[in-house]
């Protein structure tokens, strides 16, 4: 939401989520009435995809007073190995930590496992001469001279530089050192130090997190400085922001220095929406999937809030940025359907916009899940996607008739198949983040969102024994509407090594102090005033000897008793986690955290009226368990409050369809959402 100077200039708050497929708008207007608009995304052009999303809503760029972006550009540098040419600088005796990592292998019994491409290679990092020692004594000074001789070579060879110093997480003397002096040799490389990025104990992961920074670092900015100008020139009053993997926003300009936080920007703004929706419907445990053209993100809203996690791992590399917890595969609706050993499968490649599915009839030939839906029915022949993309049948049908052919199949079989090989895939999806974690899905509600989503939702849901579905309003678009929800946050912190039992309280109340009093000053660098700032406190703790933490939350004031209570919740924590714990241990801090939160207004929708429910559309014919069933359309912008439709039934809107299988039903709610359960 916006901060208070930006609400008291202009009324209008817009925010842009680019898909694989799609890329979503939705202008919010200060009454709380939302527009959304989607337009196809252009590969290699993400800055006019957004513009011409933007166009779309009908709001100018000069009534904007809030412009919120999430962004795939760092993700997709990481994925594709697309990102910097990049080097690191060490300190001497420690070129081989990155490589060696933690000599681990992840996939035990796996015998054709093979470790993910490293971002760089040996003859890329650089020793110089530093050594500061664990307490802070400096062993050895830093070589000056030496890194300013080092980076003119670093200038002609690479286009991003990752400084990673000895126990620089406490001590950052000599790293800061170090880039400033790159920096001014060397104006045109990308350099970033690991305590600007990951201030932590664990050599190998401070370095990990560094490099992925890095590497995205000048393509983000590239982008982010592009798309800056363009919304300036085309009149855009404010700065732009972007979402974090956090589930909060940052200024562009934040998000170039720190851009690993960037990774997740576009997937956790559904996320963010799942915590804003279930407070509106007083449900506090959601399975949140995505499901758009070119992937499905699944993650969780627990006790009412995001499941954010202190560390993640993304394609073999560890980073220390809190994260909402997400897991991803490629299920969309471009997902290509295709044999392989004989055997049915779908994705993970994806038709993405161009040429897209075959039945958008912009040169794709083979057949996707898009295609597959269709076929069966399930969306309506006369539908437009996103509002404007015709559907060609016949060219679909073309499409899947080849495949059909090599398995033996009938079109309208090799449909129902392909779509029941992706639902299983998404379940699984569902039970990696819950049941792998101890988490009971049947204890959840599924929020369906996402152009697809809503069409699979109560497949995953019977697959899983969830009671009950909720597709939200404007679901096409909600990742979007979900950043409109997002407040500005920063994440701090301090590397804190004592037994909680043994630490003098005052100790870690002045440690706390200084993370708040910085903490305040990024939330006022980006114009929050004192009364919309909240600090969250946390401790990373462990028994004493694990490798591994748990975060526990402080209370604002700490001192003996309130340590104590701390352990205490650590216990539970583990208990919870891990099915054991053991209170007679001496418990360690790791980390202090302090979360700066930047609190942004938001306007209450406004409530949908209630209405007789209208007679359907129209009649389709759709294909369930084999069988065919005349099927009601129902437009859901004539549906009021308390509308309720029986299955098996079609619920239209622009840029998305939900379908309510035979033996369930939909009912709207006041505010827009739709309800879907089990007949009774």
């Amino acid at each position: 939401m916006m901060t208070q100077t930006q609400s008291d200039q202009v009324g209008y708050r817009v925010a842009v989520d680019i898909g694989g497929t799609f890329t979503d708008a939705v202008c919010l207007s200060p009454e709380g009435t939302v527009r959304p608009a989607k337009a196809l995304s252009i590969p290699g052009m993400q800055d006019s995809s957004v513009l011409e999303a933007v166009e779309r809503i009908g709001v100018g760029l000069a009534e904007v007073g809030d412009f919120i972006h999430g962004t795939t550009t760092a993700l997709n540098a990481l994925l594709e190995r697309s990102g910097a040419r990049l080097a690191m600088v060490v300190t001497r005796g420690f070129r081989d930590v990155y490589e060696i990592g933690r000599a681990s292998r992840p996939e035990m019994y796996n015998i054709h496992y093979h470790r993910p491409p490293m971002l760089l290679r040996r003859r890329d990092v650089f020793e110089v001469a530093e050594r500061v020692g664990a307490d802070g004594e400096v062993v050895l000074p830093l070589d000056e001279a030496a890194v300013t001789a080092l980076a003119a070579r670093l200038a002609a060879d690479y286009e991003a530089v990752a400084v990673c110093f000895l126990h620089a997480h406490r001590f950052t003397g000599h790293e800061r050192r170090a880039k400033e002096l790159i920096s001014a040799a060397a104006p045109g490389l990308a350099v970033v130090a690991s305590h600007e990025v990951a201030p932590q104990w664990r050599e190998y992961e401070r370095f990990s997190t560094t490099l992925v920074s890095a590497y995205v670092t000048p393509k983000i900015g590239d982008y982010l400085s592009r798309l800056e100008t363009r919304l300036a020139v085309g009149g855009l009053p404010v700065p732009l922001h972007v979402m974090q993997s956090n589930g909060g926003v940052m200024t562009a300009q934040m998000g170039v220095r720190r851009a690993v936080q960037t990774l997740f920007s576009g997937p956790v703004g559904g996320t963010v929406a799942g915590v804003a929706i279930g407070a509106q419907l007083g449900v506090d445990r959601l399975i949140c999937v995505d499901m758009g053209g070119t992937s499905f993100d699944v993650s969780l809203v627990v006790n009412g809030a995001a499941d954010i996690d202190a560390e993640l791992e993304i394609e073999g590399h560890p980073v220390l940025t809190p994260s909402v917890i997400m897991h991803s595969l490629g299920a969309g609706g471009g997902s290509i359907i295709h044999v392989e050993s004989g055997g049915l499968r779908v994705g993970p490649e994806s038709a993405g916009a161009s040429p897209g599915p075959a039945c958008y009839a912009r040169g794709g030939e083979r057949p996707t899940i898009t295609d597959a839906n269709l076929l069966l029915g399930r969306i309506p022949e006369d539908t437009r996607m996103a509002g404007t993309v015709a559907l060609d049948r016949a060219a679909a049908e073309r499409a899947m008739a080849r495949a059909a052919t090599e398995l033996g199949l009938d079109v309208t079989r090799l449909a129902a198949g392909a779509v029941a090989v992706a639902d299983a895939a998404m379940a699984d999806a569902i039970r990696e983040l819950t049941v792998a974690r101890g988490i009971d899905p049947r204890e959840f509600d599924l929020l369906a969102f996402g152009g697809a989503g809503p069409l699979h939702a109560v497949a995953l849901a019977e697959e899983l024994a969830i009671p009950r579905v909720i597709v939200p309003s404007a679901p096409g678009t909600l990742s979007a509407w979900g950043m409109l929800q997002a407040d500005v946050r920063h994440d701090l912190v301090r590397a804190f090594f004592a037994v909680a039992a043994r630490v003098p309280a005052g100790r870690v109340a002045e440690e706390l102090r200084a993370l708040r009093v910085e903490a305040r000053g990024l939330l006022a660098a980006e114009n929050v005033s004192p009364a919309q700032m909240v600090l969250q406190s946390s401790a990373d703790l462990r028994y004493a000897g694990q490798e591994y933490t748990l975060t526990v939350p402080l209370p604002e004031r700490v001192d003996g008793a309130a340590l104590g209570e701390v352990t205490e919740l650590f216990h539970a924590a583990y208990q919870e986690r891990y099915g054991h714990s053991n209170p007679a241990e001496d418990v360690e801090i790791v980390n202090l955290r302090v979360a700066a939160i930047g609190v942004r207004p938001r306007p209450a929708m406004p409530p949908l009226q209630a209405r007789p429910l209208p007679a359907p559309t129209r009649w389709a014919r759709t294909v369930f368990s084999g069988e065919a069933h005349d099927t009601a359309v129902h437009d859901r912008t004539e549906l009021g409050a308390g509308s309720r439709v029986i299955g098996p039934c079609i619920v239209l809107e622009t840029g998305c369809t939900t379908l309510v299988p035979p033996g369930w039903q939909a009912t709207l709610t006041e505010h827009g959402h739709l309800i879907l359960e089990r007949l009774t």
